[in-house]
């Protein structure tokens, strides 16, 4: 009997040396690639995409020309415009995204700022133009992908950020634009955080009116209407340039009065350095125009994975529908690396 086992082990011994050696039958087999979206060969010579936005005065958009310049390097035949007006105009707004679709442009990119520009994007998707939204986004519209923030997480993070510092009790004004779909949900996040908390309360809803200047005087006006004013939040670029202006108008002294804001304008970020603004809330700009960028030459070429072996014929897809790049927190002990460096 003993003699037996040992013969039994011996065999089976050998069998698993075989399988180890010479793998399992049909270990081999591979599935047939087909329309797997091989990328190497795509002729982009003529491909064109481009941004459409208000406001590109603002500091903000130096991250979608920093995404823009990374994506020459790689494909240096590919034309990234970025396009729009300096202040908030939203008749030139509207008459350059129907000049770029006249263009016949290969994809568009739009932040839009209202819901009033969506019949005019629409006239994009019925000429086959595929459509990504940066940083405002309206789900029941045929774009493709959404990439941004989730601004109603932003509003969140700066009403936390306030709440805990305050030691959740105290007035607490607000300053934005409320014309402002993206503003609106930052202002609905901040606004559920300070409701949880009975102690804090919101004493005044500012709108400056897209001008520093005047959220300045409002910020005048509040300090002698409110001289314990605990926090000013604001949330967008404009209220926190505004906020700190009217702090030192006022005669109170910086930093006595906790103040943060929303965006990485180059002013914001110089008065958290000074200690005027405690922190700001940020997107991933540069992150937004890239993504973006690499999602429309994957919808154009048919490139990248695929769910099936033609998914385009299958009617199917899958290019993400929304994507969020994380909101980080800029004060004082990280600021400086995040301070723009225009020699680059």
């Amino acid at each position: 009997m003993k003699k037996q086992k040992l013969i039994v082990f011996a065999c089976i011994t050998m069998l698993l040396v075989f399988v180890v050696s010479f793998g399992f039958a049909g270990s081999d087999k591979k599935e047939v690639t087909r329309g797997s979206g091989e990328m190497v060969g795509i002729d982009r010579s003529g491909d064109h995409y481009a941004f459409v936005s208000v406001f590109m005065s603002l500091d903000y958009y130096v991250d979608y020309y920093r995404a823009v310049d990374m994506l020459k390097e790689e494909w240096p035949e590919v034309k990234v415009e970025i396009l729009g007006p300096a202040d908030y105009d939203i008749e030139a707004t509207l008459a350059t995204i129907d000049q770029t679709i006249a263009k016949g442009v290969d994809g568009l990119i739009v932040m839009p700022w209202g819901e009033d520009w969506l019949p005019t994007i629409q006239n994009a998707v019925d000429a086959g133009i595929p459509v990504i939204f940066l940083g405002v986004d309206f789900p029941n519209f045929p774009r493709l992908t959404y990439i941004g923030s989730s601004n109603f997480k932003m509003g969140v993070a700066g009403g936390e950020y306030i709440a805990e510092r305050i030691n959740y009790k105290g007035q607490v004004v607000v300053m934005r634009n409320p014309n402002l779909a993206n503003v609106t949900e930052r202002w609905e996040g901040f606004m559920s955080v300070m409701d949880r908390y009975p102690g804090i309360k919101v004493v005044a809803d500012l709108d400056h009116g897209n001008d520093a200047n005047v959220g300045a005087q409002q910020i005048v006006g509040i300090m002698q209407k409110f001289p314990d004013l605990a926090a000013i939040w604001t949330g967008d670029g404009i209220g926190g340039a505004a906020a700190p202006m009217g702090i030192r108008e006022a005669g109170v002294k910086p930093g006595s009065v906790i103040i943060v804001g929303s965006d990485r304008e180059d002013v914001l970020l110089a008065s958290i350095e000074e200690g005027e603004i405690s922190a700001t809330v940020i997107q991933g700009g540069a992150l937004e125009m890239y993504a973006a960028v690499k999602i429309l030459d994957m919808y154009v070429h048919g490139t990248g994975p695929m769910a099936s072996y033609d998914d385009g014929a299958a009617g199917v897809s899958l290019l993400p529908d929304v994507i969020y790049p994380k909101n980080l927190i800029i004060t004082k002990e990280n600021v400086k690396y995040f301070k723009r460096d225009y020699d680059d």
